[in-house]
């Protein structure tokens, strides 16, 4: 009995040795590992009192996009804000001031998500009295032509 005892354990214990190896060498395919940097999310610059003014084709200002420190990615051509200010330009309005503690910026350019104590003050004019508004997370179109 303890012969045959001895036997299932080897036979076991082999077949295991076998499975792995085969696991190891048999399923997987060799693919060459390169470290070109490709994979990575890493800045390539920043820039401290960032602002940017887009105008529009009339030569008016349509927004003001500021930061005290902007972050860009060459990966995906996005770029993150620390603690972002945004004046939108409309025209017959008072300009609308967007703040928060963090921003995203798509790699157009044209999509700013914004995120952290967002607040939105909007001047009072002809047709709205005016307001503000806070959320957590804002989405904001800079160039509404492109939508």
């Amino acid at each position: 009995m303890r012969h045959l005892e001895r036997v299932v354990y080897i036979v076991v214990f082999c077949g295991l040795g076998m499975l792995s190896l085969w696991l190891q060498y048999g399923l997987v395919e060799d693919q060459p590992v390169t470290f070109d940097g490709r994979e990575r999310h890493d800045p390539d610059y920043y820039i401290e009192n960032f602002t940017a003014v887009g105008m529009g084709e009339d030569g008016k200002r349509h927004y003001i996009v500021e930061a005290e420190r902007l972050v860009h990615y060459p990966d995906d051509d996005t770029a993150l804000l620390d603690n972002p200010h945004i004046v939108q330009f409309e025209p017959g309005a008072a300009p609308r001031h967007t703040y928060s503690e963090s921003g995203w910026v798509s790699s157009d350019g044209n999509e700013v998500l914004l995120t952290g104590n967002v607040k939105v003050i909007q001047g009072n004019n002809p047709q709205s009295g005016g307001g503000i508004m806070t959320t957590e997370k804002l989405r904001i179109l800079l160039d509404r032509s492109k939508q």
